[in-house]
């Protein structure tokens, strides 16, 4: 495992970008950047320079501060599953494997929340990007794909390796919490995940990142067989995809 660092670059509301880098040079990674100018003062302070901007899907809030670093860094390559307006790509897919100067990613296409979707997995590093697919107790809405497409995308995100440290789009942990508890009323299991998740807040004003074999406990759109919910499914006799459909359609009249 490499020395690689993870700057995590708050952006509009509840947005996150990420920018990876090491101490080794001055090469730099930025993934769903939403504010240019923020992203831009935080490489000029660490002396880095972006020779990759990874993109999950095309949406605005994780894509609106392309064209910004480009007309900056001029020299950067853009890695997106779809266009970009006008700025040239290297579209990536299913399968892909992108080697940079300080990792490598593999791709998986996760389709729901919206059909371009991707995840970048660096395996080596133990670092999962999984957009606006994947939430600390909670998954992303469906805009333009299926309930079946993003029960499948959350299945292929479940069966990576508990290891992974996972960094996510969006801070939803509080409301998918208080969702949760609205369900489920008072459980054990989900009180001691409020209390590592209020821990988390507290230290570092953000939930994020979590370990996938944590999430694979608790989140019950990652894992429907998730403990926490075993009961419930079991007595209202759901199979994974309708207790998805049922989770997912409920989360969405919140």
């Amino acid at each position: 495992m490499t020395d690689l660092k993870i700057e995590i670059i708050n952006q509009l509301n509840d947005n996150y970008s990420y920018l990876i880098f090491n101490n080794n040079n001055s090469s730099s990674i930025i993934i769903d950047p939403a504010e240019d100018e923020k992203i831009i003062k935080v490489l000029e302070k660490k002396k880095l320079k972006p020779e990759y901007i990874f993109v999950t899907h095309h949406h605005d809030d994780h894509t609106s501060g392309v064209l910004g670093l480009v007309k900056q860094y001029p020299q950067v390559q853009i890695y997106s599953p779809s266009e970009l307006s006008t700025i040239e790509i290297n579209q990536i897919s299913n399968g892909d494997k992108i080697e940079t100067i300080l990792n490598e990613f593999q791709i998986f296409s996760t389709p729901g929340h919206t059909l371009d979707h991707i995840v970048l997995c660096d395996n080596k590093n133990k670092l999962l990007f999984v957009g606006d697919v994947l939430f600390r107790l909670g998954c992303g809405r469906i805009f333009e794909g299926t309930i079946e497409q993003m029960h499948n995308s959350l299945n292929k995100i479940l069966n990576l390796s508990d290891d992974l440290k996972v960094y996510c789009g969006h801070e939803y942990t509080l409301n998918n919490l208080k969702f949760l508890e609205n369900v489920l009323g008072h459980n054990v299991i989900l009180e001691n995940t409020k209390k590592q998740i209020l821990e988390d807040l507290n230290l570092k004003n953000r939930s994020i990142p979590f370990i996938l074999g944590d999430e694979k406990k608790s989140n019950p759109f990652l894992n429907p067989d998730c403990e926490i919910f075993s009961e419930f499914k079991k007595n209202n006799n759901y199979s994974n995809l309708e207790f998805f459909r049922y989770l997912r359609e409920k989360k969405d009249n919140f």
